[in-house]
């Protein structure tokens, strides 16, 4: 990892050069060690920098309030933790390493430091993708209710090309392309962003409600990473998904996808910040 002194300096140079007054940093090794975070967050805590991060949600639930309070007093804004699944068999499956008692966990606490959890979940899994469907969207409504400000970022499940090593046993299912041309078309990049994958385990009505969902709560919850939009956007888009929300109605919300595209909402998932 890069020293705590030598991210203090490159920042430094930053802000007073170039004025720079935020950072994104994409390194999903940021948080490995409780002593190099807290040092860190120490000396740039003067920069009075805003800033986003990557983290493992084992890694930061180990952290003492402490230490979060100082991460929280160094400028952290947002903390994006790969969640991945609401459903315990399903973390066993792709040895994530962590449980879903530790998501809803670290939901809880780190709210009491005013730092936002972006949580992401990949939904689809191969063997049972009824089953882990519905059970990820009820994951994400607990998780909505410990945290109210937590931002979802839904992934459908598609598969990295490894020979013998793709999750879920479906090297046979699906026929990656063999040269970098075909790789190149709109259909594959489409793929490799999550972008209405063609996945064969899925059926168009499982997708559908995953897709569903996501406007719904994209719309209920408005991400703060939209800074251009305006106050009566945020409420319109509220006023018009709240009952969807409250009583589980995702089904053709042609209504949220109309007042998206007039709202222009951002969507992190593609644009990130």
């Amino acid at each position: 990892m890069e020293s705590p002194t030598r991210t203090e300096a490159v920042l430094r140079h930053l802000k007073e050069r170039y004025g720079a007054d935020a950072i994104q940093f994409y390194d999903n090794n940021f948080f490995l060690r409780e002593d190099h975070a807290r040092e860190l967050c120490e000396r740039i805590m003067p920069l009075g920098m805003r800033w986003w991060c990557e983290a493992r949600i084992d890694v930061v639930n180990s952290y003492s309030d402490q230490t979060l309070d100082t991460i929280r007093r160094a400028g952290c804004a947002m903390i994006f933790f790969g969640a991945e699944s609401g459903s315990d068999w399903v973390l066993k499956e792709m040895k994530k390493g962590i449980t879903t008692r530790e998501t809803l966990e670290l939901a809880s606490r780190i709210r009491r430091f005013g730092i936002i959890p972006e949580f992401s979940f990949v939904i689809g899994n191969p063997n049972h993708p009824e089953r882990d469907i519905h059970e990820c969207l009820a994951f994400i409504r607990k998780l909505k209710v410990l945290n109210p400000d937590a931002e979802i970022i839904i992934n459908h499940y598609t598969p990295v090309p490894q020979r013998g090593q793709m999750y879920g046993n479906v090297e046979a299912l699906v026929e990656f392309p063999t040269t970098p041309e075909e790789w190149a078309t709109e259909r594959w990049l489409r793929f490799s962003m999550h972008v209405a994958p063609e996945m064969p385990w899925l059926t168009s009505r499982t997708k559908r409600l995953i897709d569903d969902f996501e406007v719904v709560v994209a719309s209920r919850w408005p991400t703060v990473q939209d800074i251009r939009m305006s106050n009566w956007s945020r409420r319109f888009l509220k006023l018009l998904s709240s009952w969807r929300y409250a009583v589980r109605f995702y089904a053709f919300p042609v209504e949220l996808i109309w007042a998206q595209r007039i709202t222009q909402i951002r969507k992190p998932r593609f644009e990130s910040l």
